[in-house]
């Protein structure tokens, strides 16, 4: 199937390849058929794209490459709600805010979309019983992503000073 995307264009999507969140996200309710567009210059950042509504496309990210030590603690009945307790099928990945100013993106590391990869339906959840960050800085980890990849210089994102 076909998408207009305003970000994107006119994108190719694979009916299979569309997530279900029930409901919607939160703030986006009644937008609940997303497809997880891939960008080569943004990359590892992907998009969460709506299918129902062009404008809507939400920077999202595996949370485990910029912050390895990331837990997330769930219960059965969050599981429920994407129908799997397989670590096999859950794909999480959280939400990214990314302002003009690039170095100060941030990661919402407290409330990840949880994916069932085999039946394609999400959910986001709200892990209010452990601390952790809404607005995780992103910038620096993204930079030490890169150079672990090799796709950027060594002092990528430093500012030069003048003489």
């Amino acid at each position: 199937m076909k998408i207009q995307s305003a970000r994107f264009g006119i994108i190719e999507i694979n009916d299979q390849s569309i997530i279900s969140f029930d409901g919607g996200l939160p703030g986006l309710e009644g937008l609940e058929k997303y497809a997880i567009i891939r960008c080569d210059q943004t990359d590892p950042i992907q998009w969460l794209q709506s299918v129902d509504n062009q404008d809507v496309s939400i920077p999202i990210i595996n949370p485990f490459l910029l912050k390895p030590d990331y837990e997330i603690e769930i219960d059965d009945s969050e599981l429920d709600l994407i129908q799997t307790h397989s670590e096999e099928d859950l794909v999480v990945l959280c939400i990214m805010v990314i302002p003009d100013d690039l170095t100060k993106m941030t990661i919402n590391l407290m409330a990840p979309l949880l994916v069932n990869i085999r039946k394609m339906i999400g959910a986001q959840i709200m892990m209010d019983y452990i601390t952790l960050p809404i607005s995780e800085p992103a910038f620096d980890a993204l930079i030490e992503y890169y150079k672990k990849e090799g796709e950027v210089a060594a002092d990528a994102g430093s500012v030069e000073k003048s003489k």
